[in-house]
């Protein structure tokens, strides 16, 4: 599927068009729902690599760059860039896995051990698909402004645009085109150094950095597939609006982003331009590719159901894997990263990746989950459900039933409606690879109460 993705594009096409550099308030050729493709054209020559570090893990190599993508306010933004190259390769694609960090003095504080963070997972994919790998880290360069970091910083620059309307501000931008830096630095470094071409990209994060990889997405061709982890927050309108029904508040994980009215003035006009630049809903036409989202369960940031806001909306193929009793750090993101080699594997051998819809309404006392599937490499079939009083599930406990197996692509699942309180559930359809490598795909998380689907 990657190698038939990748002959539809045109790798490389993002920088040919150079723009004014910047894109203030005061330019009339800037609007929200140009500021970010302006922000990646904006002409800025920050930008390098070279490698500082070359490291034997197994049967791969892999190679510490030190990147400077950009510059953003006048602050140069630098990252460690790890390639990972096995020793032998035999598919053109490439994983572009973004992750955070942090810089001091200018400088990415360096990651070099072997066993630490991403490398082991992300060298155990390299080997087992023979493609090379690379992880970005220092997304975004922080801290920065009086040491505000992850979500802290992203409000703040959301903040700072609703001051004074300078449509460079919001961070997401940069952390963006760091990405992209990255896709341009992996794809000369296999040119110079192992005279290999990179044909495109399947692109990769977590949190903060699965908003990235969605907007990574939307804006840059060379990205033929998508991972994007724990960002169930598109749609940011009507999400926002759900988790207030649902919780009575905002969760307290998004503190950062309501302390500072981001959250409450999302209706404004200046709230609607935020949205409008940085929700990857808002770019949902452009998000054909296949994309695999991963999420928890028991997250603590979003509502367990909320993919119900925005999954139908987006084109092109969506599959969601849920990690049950998993909150935010996905569990140690041990089975994410299983299941994203899976999902890079079935890319690279050109497999079309299994279909699963649904349609799900309630029937007496039962809600009817009704399935239609690919059988082929069919292994197995699973509910999983959990109980709560109310309809916040980040505490509740997931517990799974094996089901029959498919007979056929139809297939439904009668799952009793709860006697009192809520019920929530899903679905898990569970697939192997070529190689006998297992993974999961799961249907959206359905909530209901005594009498209905909600």
């Amino acid at each position: 599927m990657l190698r038939l993705l990748f002959r539809r594009i045109l790798p490389g096409i993002l920088f040919v068009a150079v723009f004014a550099a910047g894109a203030r308030a005061e330019d009339p050729a800037v609007t929200p729902s140009t500021a970010l493709e302006s922000y990646l054209h904006n002409g800025d020559l920050t930008y390098g690599w070279e490698v500082r570090e070359t490291v034997r893990d197994g049967n791969a190599t892999v190679y510490h760059l030190l990147l400077t993508s950009q510059k953003w306010q006048d602050i140069t933004w630098t990252h460690q860039l790890s390639v990972i190259v096995p020793d032998r390769i035999t598919h053109p694609g490439a994983l572009l896995m973004i992750t955070g960090g942090s810089v001091k003095d200018g400088q990415p504080n360096w990651n070099g051990g072997i066993q630490e963070g991403l490398l082991a997972p992300m060298g155990k994919i390299a080997q087992d698909n023979r493609a090379v790998t690379a992880v970005l880290r220092q997304v975004p360069n922080q801290p920065l402004y009086d040491s505000l970091k992850e979500d802290a910083l992203i409000s703040y620059t959301l903040h700072r645009f609703q001051q004074d309307g300078d449509y460079t501000w919001p961070l997401l931008f940069p952390m963006t085109k760091s990405a992209v830096r990255a896709m341009d630095a992996v794809t000369e470094f296999c040119a110079e150094r192992l005279q290999r071409k990179v044909e495109g990209f399947v692109v990769a994060g977590a949190s903060k950095r699965g908003w990235t990889t969605w907007l990574a997405a939307a804006q840059d061709s060379r990205v033929a597939a998508a991972a994007p982890m724990v960002i169930d927050i598109l749609n940011m309108p009507k999400s926002i609006r759900y988790q207030l029904e649902a919780y009575g508040a905002y969760s307290e994980q998004i503190k950062d982003y309501s302390d500072l009215g981001i959250l409450q003035s999302i209706s404004s006009e200046k709230g609607r331009a935020i949205v409008e630049m940085i929700d990857p809903y808002s770019y949902r036409r452009k998000l054909s590719q296949p994309k695999l989202l991963l999420m928890g369960t028991n997250d603590e940031f979003w509502v367990a159901d909320n993919v119900k806001n925005y999954i139908d909306s987006i084109p092109g193929i969506n599959r969601l894997h849920y990690i049950p009793n998993a909150g935010h750090n996905l569990g140690g993101g041990a089975e994410a990263m299983l299941t994203l080699d899976a999902f890079f594997a079935s890319l690279l051998s050109d497999n079309l990746f299994p279909t699963c819809a649904w349609q799900a309404k309630t029937g007496g006392k039962n809600l009817k989950i009704a399935l239609e599937m690919s059988r082929e490499n069919l292994v197995g079939a699973e509910l999983w459900s959990a109980v709560s009083p109310t309809r916040d599930f980040r505490k509740a406990e997931w517990n799974s039933a094996p089901l029959p197996e498919p007979e056929s692509e139809k297939y439904t699942v009668d799952v009793p409606l709860p006697e009192t309180g809520f019920k929530a559930c899903y679905v898990d359809l569970i697939y192997r690879t070529d190689d006998g490598r297992q993974y999961k795909i799961s249907t959206r998380i359905f909530m209901t109460d005594p009498g209905k689907l909600l």
